[in-house]
C-alpha cells in the first residue's frame, strides 16, 4: 500500500503568500469612481495612467469605462523603418 504525499495548501508552490483581495466595487461607489474615470478619460489621460492612478487592473478601468458608454480611443501605431 503506497500512500501519495500532497504538500499543505500553504506550502504549494506558487501560491501567493501575502494575497490581499480588493473589496469589489459596486454600487455607489462604481458609479462615482466610473464617472471620475470618464472626467480624466476625456481629459486625455490613458487606460493604463488612469488604472495606476486609481489602484485598478487595466481590465476593470477599461470595462468601467465601456459601462459608462465611452468611446475609446485607438491607440498610435509605431512606424517601423520598413512601414515608413
Amino acid at each position: 500500500m503506497s500512500t501519495v504525499l500532497t504538500p499543505a495548501p500553504h506550502e504549494r508552490r506558487g501560491t501567493r503568500h501575502a494575497l490581499t483581495r480588493r473589496p469589489r466595487l459596486r454600487g455607489d461607489e462604481r458609479a462615482s469612481v466610473r464617472t471620475q474615470l470618464v472626467e480624466k478619460y476625456g481629459a486625455d489621460q490613458s487606460i493604463r495612467a488612469l488604472a495606476a492612478e486609481f489602484d485598478l487592473s487595466y481590465g476593470l478601468t477599461r470595462t468601467l469605462l465601456l459601462e459608462a458608454e465611452v468611446e475609446l480611443r485607438h491607440r498610435p501605431r509605431r512606424l517601423t523603418e520598413a512601414g515608413q
